[in-house]
């Protein structure tokens, strides 16, 4: 999982992958939420079942400090 930085006032942005992708497909995403000020979070998604996920994710989110926290999902070929 990739995390950076906190900035006081900005909401922490959640990235999540979809199939055939990683945390790291996100990178540049990430460099350009970083330069505006956003703190954001590329959850490394480990595909073993919807359940499974959600659970995973729901933990990640859980352990996320500040006032809110959006999502977004990245499919193949996306």
């Amino acid at each position: 999982m990739a995390l950076t930085t906190a900035q006081p006032g900005r909401p922490t942005v959640v990235l999540v992958h979809g199939a055939f992708a990683e945390s790291a497909s996100w990178a540049g995403v990430i460099a350009i939420l970083a330069d505006d000020g956003y703190p954001t979070v590329a959850v490394a998604n480990p595909l073993r079942s919807v359940r499974h996920d959600a659970d995973y994710l729901r933990a990640v989110l859980t352990g996320i400090d500040g006032r809110s926290s959006w999502s977004a999902t990245r499919t193949a070929g996306w």
